[in-house]
């Protein structure tokens, strides 16, 4: 509670701060407008901000699914053929050398500027950090407790659900955390390279008309949105990963 308090007066501090030299300094309000100004324009135009906020919501959580999807079912795939475990995971490291964020043109060009190319650059941007962790997380997994499965002659699907998921779910969770911010970010770099709505074409527009009110409430509202997903996961942890939680 004492630390809530202490972010609350930093808060109120930083905006009383912003508010005097945006008021007060015309670089800092060409730059940054003011918290007042900030708060005239999103009731001005509130709407065209929230559809914009939902239109970057739906891909970037369509994109962390399709990354879990995907995640989920490689690994699943590894248990079944170990092998390709050891085949798949430098693949995926080495994948990772690409600049990620330089595939957004190309999505564009692929699946044109709709919702489509900003999925597939959420869930590209997202599934790497859940696989790794997945797999280190089963990698963690002691090796008496593959032994006792193979003297119990557990099946495969047993193990998965009994135990490589259970025991896996600490480093699982943790990178959906990751994922859950950078699915905002991937969806809005891709915006970024055209798009017809979204808080990532509201900033790219922003920053070329130098419209300091748009820029600012875009970022407050793709902050939100990245709290929310963060804040979605951690509660999604605190529900179901209370064994590891309370140790």
């Amino acid at each position: 509670m004492k630390n809530w308090m202490i972010y609350i007066a930093i808060a109120l501090i930083v905006i009383a701060v912003w508010e005097y030299f945006g008021s007060n300094n015309p670089t800092i309000r060409l730059l940054l407008s003011s918290p007042s100004l900030v708060l005239e324009y999103f009731a001005g135009n509130y709407p065209a901000l929230l559809g914009a906020t939902f239109t970057t919501l739906l891909e970037a959580l369509a994109g962390l699914l399709i990354a879990c999807f995907f995640s989920f079912g490689m690994m699943i795939l590894c248990f079944f053929f170990p092998r390709f475990m050891s085949f798949i995971l430098p693949v995926m490291v080495t994948s990772q050398v690409i600049p990620l964020i330089v595939l957004a043109p190309f999505f564009i060009i692929l699946l044109g500027i709709g919702v489509s190319s900003k999925i597939a650059m959420a869930a590209i941007i997202c599934f790497f950090p859940i696989f790794v962790n997945f797999t280190q997380g089963y990698k963690s997994i002691s090796q008496s407790i593959h032994e006792l499965m193979y003297i119990y002659k557990a099946s495969t699907w047993k193990r998965i659900r009994m135990v490589y998921f259970p025991l896996s779910m600490p480093s699982i969770m943790a990178g959906l955390k990751i994922s859950a911010t950078l699915a905002v970010i991937g969806a809005i770099v891709a915006e970024f390279n055209g798009a017809e709505i979204g808080l990532g074409k509201n900033l790219f527009i922003s920053a070329k008309r130098l419209d300091p009110e748009l820029m600012m409430n875009s970022l407050f509202l793709s902050t939100f949105l990245g709290l929310v997903f963060y804040a979605s996961i951690y509660g999604i942890e605190r529900i179901y990963g209370k064994w590891y939680n309370n140790k």
